[in-house]
Protein backbone atom coordinates (compact mmCIF):
# COMPACT_ATOMS: atom_id res chain seq x y z
CA UNK A 1 0.00 0.00 0.00
CA UNK A 2 1.36 3.42 -1.02
CA UNK A 3 1.03 6.26 1.50
CA UNK A 4 1.46 10.04 1.25
CA UNK A 5 1.33 12.90 3.74
CA UNK A 6 0.62 16.63 3.75
CA UNK A 7 2.05 18.47 6.76
CA UNK A 8 3.92 21.75 7.28
CA UNK A 9 6.07 20.43 10.13
CA UNK A 10 9.16 18.61 8.84
CA UNK A 11 9.63 16.86 12.20
CA UNK A 12 6.13 15.37 11.96
CA UNK A 13 6.85 14.21 8.42
CA UNK A 14 10.06 12.50 9.60
CA UNK A 15 8.19 10.82 12.47
CA UNK A 16 5.53 9.72 10.01
CA UNK A 17 8.25 8.19 7.83
CA UNK A 18 9.57 6.25 10.80
CA UNK A 19 6.09 4.92 11.62
CA UNK A 20 5.51 3.79 8.05
CA UNK A 21 8.89 2.08 7.80
CA UNK A 22 8.11 0.11 10.98
CA UNK A 23 4.97 -1.18 9.26
CA UNK A 24 7.03 -2.21 6.21
CA UNK A 25 5.07 0.13 3.93
CA UNK A 26 6.18 2.61 1.31
CA UNK A 27 5.92 6.40 1.17
CA UNK A 28 5.26 7.63 -2.35
CA UNK A 29 5.59 11.32 -1.43
CA UNK A 30 5.27 13.98 1.26
CA UNK A 31 4.61 17.69 0.77
CA UNK A 32 3.86 20.86 2.69
CA UNK A 33 1.29 22.72 0.55
CA UNK A 34 -2.24 22.04 -0.65
CA UNK A 35 -1.28 22.98 -4.21
CA UNK A 36 1.43 20.33 -4.35
CA UNK A 37 -0.88 17.77 -2.74
CA UNK A 38 -3.49 18.20 -5.48
CA UNK A 39 -0.81 17.99 -8.16
CA UNK A 40 0.67 14.80 -6.70
CA UNK A 41 -2.75 13.18 -6.20
CA UNK A 42 -3.41 13.60 -9.90
CA UNK A 43 -0.01 12.40 -11.12
CA UNK A 44 0.94 9.86 -8.45
CA UNK A 45 -2.20 8.92 -6.52
CA UNK A 46 -1.56 7.17 -3.17
CA UNK A 47 -3.76 4.55 -1.54
CA UNK A 48 -3.80 6.47 1.75
CA UNK A 49 -3.31 10.20 2.35
CA UNK A 50 -2.74 11.80 5.76
CA UNK A 51 -3.60 15.50 5.92
CA UNK A 52 -2.85 18.12 8.57
CA UNK A 53 -6.20 19.51 9.73
CA UNK A 54 -5.46 23.13 10.66
CA UNK A 55 -3.30 25.17 8.32
CA UNK A 56 -3.34 28.72 6.98
CA UNK A 57 -2.47 27.46 3.49
CA UNK A 58 -5.77 25.61 3.02
CA UNK A 59 -9.06 24.52 4.53
CA UNK A 60 -8.91 20.74 5.04
CA UNK A 61 -12.55 20.10 4.06
CA UNK A 62 -12.20 22.03 0.78
CA UNK A 63 -8.96 20.25 -0.08
CA UNK A 64 -10.46 16.83 0.65
CA UNK A 65 -13.48 17.68 -1.49
CA UNK A 66 -11.22 18.56 -4.44
CA UNK A 67 -9.19 15.38 -3.99
CA UNK A 68 -12.31 13.21 -3.87
CA UNK A 69 -13.68 14.80 -7.02
CA UNK A 70 -10.42 14.27 -8.90
CA UNK A 71 -9.38 10.86 -7.61
CA UNK A 72 -11.21 9.36 -4.58
CA UNK A 73 -8.80 7.88 -2.03
CA UNK A 74 -8.69 7.07 1.68
CA UNK A 75 -7.93 10.18 3.73
CA UNK A 76 -7.07 10.41 7.43
CA UNK A 77 -6.90 13.86 9.01
CA UNK A 78 -4.20 14.55 11.62
CA UNK A 79 -5.05 17.15 14.25
CA UNK A 80 -2.86 18.97 16.79
CA UNK A 81 -4.47 18.17 20.19
CA UNK A 82 -3.99 21.81 21.24
CA UNK A 83 -5.87 23.11 18.21
CA UNK A 84 -8.79 20.71 17.98
CA UNK A 85 -11.78 22.39 16.35
CA UNK A 86 -14.88 20.11 16.29
CA UNK A 87 -16.40 22.13 13.45
CA UNK A 88 -13.34 21.66 11.25
CA UNK A 89 -13.21 17.96 12.12
CA UNK A 90 -16.81 17.30 11.12
CA UNK A 91 -16.42 19.36 7.95
CA UNK A 92 -13.40 17.26 6.97
CA UNK A 93 -15.24 13.99 7.63
CA UNK A 94 -18.28 15.23 5.73
CA UNK A 95 -16.03 16.02 2.79
CA UNK A 96 -14.78 12.43 2.73
CA UNK A 97 -12.14 11.90 5.43
CA UNK A 98 -12.34 8.40 6.91
CA UNK A 99 -11.15 9.39 10.36
CA UNK A 100 -9.42 12.05 12.48
CA UNK A 101 -6.44 11.15 14.66
CA UNK A 102 -4.27 13.06 17.12
CA UNK A 103 -0.98 14.31 15.67
CA UNK A 104 1.75 11.76 16.47
CA UNK A 105 4.40 12.63 19.03
CA UNK A 106 7.31 10.70 20.54
CA UNK A 107 6.07 11.94 23.91
CA UNK A 108 2.73 10.19 23.42
CA UNK A 109 3.24 6.47 22.66
CA UNK A 110 -0.52 5.89 22.77
CA UNK A 111 -1.11 8.27 19.85
CA UNK A 112 1.70 6.62 17.88
CA UNK A 113 0.16 3.20 18.47
CA UNK A 114 -3.29 4.42 17.45
CA UNK A 115 -1.90 5.77 14.18
CA UNK A 116 -0.02 2.52 13.50
CA UNK A 117 -3.13 0.44 14.15
CA UNK A 118 -5.24 2.65 11.91
CA UNK A 119 -2.78 2.38 9.02
CA UNK A 120 -2.47 -1.40 9.55
CA UNK A 121 -6.27 -1.84 9.42
CA UNK A 122 -6.54 0.21 6.24
CA UNK A 123 -3.76 -1.86 4.69
CA UNK A 124 -5.66 -5.06 5.48
CA UNK A 125 -8.79 -3.69 3.80
CA UNK A 126 -6.73 -2.48 0.85
CA UNK A 127 -5.07 -5.89 0.45
CA UNK A 128 -8.37 -7.73 0.65
CA UNK A 129 -9.81 -5.56 -2.13
CA UNK A 130 -6.83 -6.27 -4.38
CA UNK A 131 -6.94 -10.06 -4.12
CA UNK A 132 -7.58 -11.42 -7.57
CA UNK A 133 -8.26 -15.01 -8.43
CA UNK A 134 -7.71 -14.90 -12.18
CA UNK A 135 -9.23 -18.31 -12.64
CA UNK A 136 -12.57 -16.90 -11.50
CA UNK A 137 -12.67 -13.86 -13.77
CA UNK A 138 -15.56 -13.98 -16.23
CA UNK A 139 -17.59 -11.50 -18.23
CA UNK A 140 -20.96 -12.72 -16.98
CA UNK A 141 -21.77 -9.43 -15.23
CA UNK A 142 -20.39 -7.04 -17.85
CA UNK A 143 -23.81 -5.46 -18.47
CA UNK A 144 -25.49 -6.13 -15.13
CA UNK A 145 -26.64 -3.20 -12.98
CA UNK A 146 -26.25 -3.43 -9.21
CA UNK A 147 -28.70 -1.97 -6.69
CA UNK A 148 -27.10 -1.46 -3.27
CA UNK A 149 -29.45 -0.78 -0.35
CA UNK A 150 -28.34 0.23 3.15
CA UNK A 151 -30.70 0.22 6.11
CA UNK A 152 -30.70 0.15 9.90
CA UNK A 153 -33.34 1.04 12.51
CA UNK A 154 -36.76 0.43 10.95
CA UNK A 155 -35.08 -1.21 7.96
CA UNK A 156 -36.92 -4.55 7.74
CA UNK A 157 -40.31 -2.93 7.15
CA UNK A 158 -38.85 -0.45 4.67
CA UNK A 159 -37.06 -3.22 2.77
CA UNK A 160 -40.24 -5.27 2.62
CA UNK A 161 -42.09 -2.31 1.08
CA UNK A 162 -39.49 -2.06 -1.68
CA UNK A 163 -39.03 -5.78 -2.35
CA UNK A 164 -42.78 -6.41 -2.60
CA UNK A 165 -42.88 -4.15 -5.66
CA UNK A 166 -40.07 -5.82 -7.58
CA UNK A 167 -40.87 -7.93 -10.63
CA UNK A 168 -39.96 -11.59 -10.19
CA UNK A 169 -37.73 -11.40 -13.24
CA UNK A 170 -35.35 -8.48 -13.61
CA UNK A 171 -31.82 -7.91 -14.86
CA UNK A 172 -30.28 -6.42 -11.70
CA UNK A 173 -28.28 -7.71 -8.77
CA UNK A 174 -29.71 -6.48 -5.45
CA UNK A 175 -27.53 -6.32 -2.33
CA UNK A 176 -28.84 -5.33 1.11
CA UNK A 177 -26.64 -4.19 3.99
CA UNK A 178 -28.88 -4.19 7.06
CA UNK A 179 -27.46 -3.46 10.52
CA UNK A 180 -28.35 -6.72 12.21
CA UNK A 181 -26.43 -9.32 14.20
CA UNK A 182 -25.30 -12.28 12.10
CA UNK A 183 -27.40 -14.77 14.08
CA UNK A 184 -30.59 -13.07 12.86
CA UNK A 185 -29.64 -12.64 9.19
CA UNK A 186 -30.85 -16.06 7.95
CA UNK A 187 -34.14 -15.55 9.79
CA UNK A 188 -34.60 -12.15 8.19
CA UNK A 189 -34.01 -13.64 4.73
CA UNK A 190 -36.65 -16.30 5.44
CA UNK A 191 -39.07 -13.68 6.77
CA UNK A 192 -38.72 -11.63 3.58
CA UNK A 193 -39.03 -14.71 1.35
CA UNK A 194 -42.37 -15.58 2.93
CA UNK A 195 -43.85 -12.27 1.78
CA UNK A 196 -42.35 -11.46 -1.63
CA UNK A 197 -41.99 -13.05 -5.08
CA UNK A 198 -38.30 -12.50 -5.68
CA UNK A 199 -35.90 -14.79 -3.79
CA UNK A 200 -33.76 -13.35 -0.99
CA UNK A 201 -30.62 -15.24 0.03
CA UNK A 202 -27.61 -14.54 2.20
CA UNK A 203 -24.44 -13.37 0.48
CA UNK A 204 -21.85 -16.15 0.61
CA UNK A 205 -18.12 -15.48 0.76
CA UNK A 206 -16.30 -16.20 -2.50
CA UNK A 207 -19.52 -16.49 -4.55
CA UNK A 208 -20.35 -14.39 -7.59
CA UNK A 209 -23.71 -12.56 -7.36
CA UNK A 210 -26.22 -13.40 -10.08
CA UNK A 211 -28.70 -11.13 -11.89
CA UNK A 212 -32.28 -11.30 -10.65
CA UNK A 213 -31.22 -12.27 -7.12
CA UNK A 214 -31.46 -10.35 -3.82
CA UNK A 215 -28.56 -10.84 -1.40
CA UNK A 216 -28.40 -9.99 2.30
CA UNK A 217 -25.13 -9.44 4.20
CA UNK A 218 -25.04 -12.16 6.84
CA UNK A 219 -22.00 -11.85 9.12
CA UNK A 220 -20.64 -9.33 11.60
CA UNK A 221 -17.76 -8.69 9.20
CA UNK A 222 -18.08 -6.19 6.35
CA UNK A 223 -19.40 -7.41 3.00
CA UNK A 224 -17.59 -6.16 -0.11
CA UNK A 225 -17.42 -7.00 -3.78
CA UNK A 226 -13.80 -7.58 -4.69
CA UNK A 227 -11.94 -6.79 -7.89
CA UNK A 228 -12.91 -10.17 -9.34
CA UNK A 229 -16.62 -9.38 -8.88
CA UNK A 230 -17.10 -11.86 -6.02
CA UNK A 231 -18.59 -11.39 -2.57
CA UNK A 232 -16.00 -11.22 0.17
CA UNK A 233 -16.21 -10.65 3.93
CA UNK A 234 -13.49 -8.66 5.67
CA UNK A 235 -13.09 -7.84 9.36
CA UNK A 236 -11.35 -4.55 8.60
CA UNK A 237 -11.79 -1.74 9.31
CA UNK A 238 -12.04 -3.12 12.84
CA UNK A 239 -13.05 0.10 14.57
CA UNK A 240 -16.21 0.78 12.55
CA UNK A 241 -19.15 0.93 14.99
CA UNK A 242 -21.47 -0.44 12.28
CA UNK A 243 -21.04 -4.09 11.31
CA UNK A 244 -21.66 -4.86 8.55
CA UNK A 245 -20.90 -1.35 7.28
CA UNK A 246 -22.88 0.22 4.46
CA UNK A 247 -20.02 2.62 3.72
CA UNK A 248 -17.53 -0.22 3.28
CA UNK A 249 -19.80 -2.00 0.80
CA UNK A 250 -20.62 1.17 -1.15
CA UNK A 251 -16.92 2.06 -1.43
CA UNK A 252 -16.08 -1.44 -2.68
CA UNK A 253 -18.59 -1.26 -5.53
CA UNK A 254 -17.43 2.23 -6.50
CA UNK A 255 -13.97 0.71 -6.94
CA UNK A 256 -14.85 -2.65 -8.45
CA UNK A 257 -18.28 -2.75 -10.11
CA UNK A 258 -17.84 -1.86 -13.80
CA UNK A 259 -21.47 -1.15 -14.65
CA UNK A 260 -24.43 0.93 -13.55
CA UNK A 261 -24.99 1.22 -9.78
CA UNK A 262 -28.02 2.58 -7.94
CA UNK A 263 -27.39 3.40 -4.28
CA UNK A 264 -30.24 3.54 -1.77
CA UNK A 265 -30.07 4.66 1.87
CA UNK A 266 -33.04 3.89 4.08
CA UNK A 267 -34.15 4.61 7.63
CA UNK A 268 -31.55 4.28 10.38
CA UNK A 269 -29.69 5.90 13.24
CA UNK A 270 -26.24 7.41 12.73
CA UNK A 271 -24.46 8.24 9.48
CA UNK A 272 -23.28 4.92 8.05
CA UNK A 273 -23.70 4.93 4.28
CA UNK A 274 -23.56 8.71 3.80
CA UNK A 275 -19.94 8.91 2.64
CA UNK A 276 -20.29 5.80 0.52
CA UNK A 277 -23.40 7.26 -1.13
CA UNK A 278 -21.44 10.44 -1.81
CA UNK A 279 -18.77 8.41 -3.63
CA UNK A 280 -21.49 6.86 -5.80
CA UNK A 281 -23.02 10.28 -6.48
CA UNK A 282 -19.65 11.72 -7.50
CA UNK A 283 -19.25 8.86 -9.97
CA UNK A 284 -22.50 9.83 -11.68
CA UNK A 285 -24.69 7.10 -10.17
CA UNK A 286 -28.31 7.53 -9.11
CA UNK A 287 -28.48 7.86 -5.31
CA UNK A 288 -31.79 7.64 -3.45
CA UNK A 289 -32.58 8.46 0.18
CA UNK A 290 -35.78 7.66 2.05
CA UNK A 291 -37.56 10.87 3.04
CA UNK A 292 -38.05 12.03 6.62
CA UNK A 293 -41.82 11.49 6.64
CA UNK A 294 -41.58 7.75 5.88
CA UNK A 295 -38.49 6.98 8.03
CA UNK A 296 -38.65 5.35 11.44
CA UNK A 297 -35.39 7.22 12.18
CA UNK A 298 -34.26 9.97 9.80
CA UNK A 299 -30.58 9.67 10.71
CA UNK A 300 -28.66 7.99 7.88
CA UNK A 301 -30.69 9.59 5.05
CA UNK A 302 -30.31 13.02 6.66
CA UNK A 303 -26.54 12.55 6.97
CA UNK A 304 -26.38 11.77 3.25
CA UNK A 305 -28.57 14.76 2.34
CA UNK A 306 -26.46 17.08 4.51
CA UNK A 307 -23.33 16.32 2.45
CA UNK A 308 -25.18 16.54 -0.89
CA UNK A 309 -24.85 12.83 -1.62
CA UNK A 310 -28.47 12.32 -2.72
CA UNK A 311 -29.90 12.57 -6.25
CA UNK A 312 -33.47 12.28 -5.03
CA UNK A 313 -35.31 11.89 -1.71
CA UNK A 314 -38.47 9.77 -1.90
CA UNK A 315 -41.25 8.25 0.18
CA UNK A 316 -40.54 4.56 0.81
CA UNK A 317 -43.49 3.59 -1.40
CA UNK A 318 -41.97 5.44 -4.39
CA UNK A 319 -38.42 4.05 -4.23
CA UNK A 320 -38.96 0.70 -5.99
CA UNK A 321 -40.62 2.36 -8.99
CA UNK A 322 -37.75 4.88 -9.29
CA UNK A 323 -35.17 2.07 -9.24
CA UNK A 324 -36.98 -0.08 -11.82
CA UNK A 325 -37.35 2.85 -14.24
CA UNK A 326 -33.60 3.51 -14.03
CA UNK A 327 -32.28 -0.02 -14.43
CA UNK A 328 -31.98 0.16 -18.22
Amino acid sequence: MRIAMLHTNADIIRLFGFIVSELDLSICWTCQTAKDTLKFCLSDCPDLLLIQLDNADYKASSLIQQIMQASPITVIVISDPLKINPGHIFEAMSAGALDVLTEPSTDKPKDLLELKNKISNIKKLHDSLLKIDKSKQTTSTTQTPLVAIGSSTGGPAALLTILKQLPEKNNAIWVIIQHIDHQFSPGMAEWLNEQINIKVETAIHNKRPKPGHVYLACTNDHLIINKSGYFEYTETPLDYPYRPSIDVFFESIVSHWPNKIIGVLLTGMGRDGANGLLSLYKHGMLTIAQNKESCAVYGMPKAACDINAVSVELDIKQIADKIIKNLH
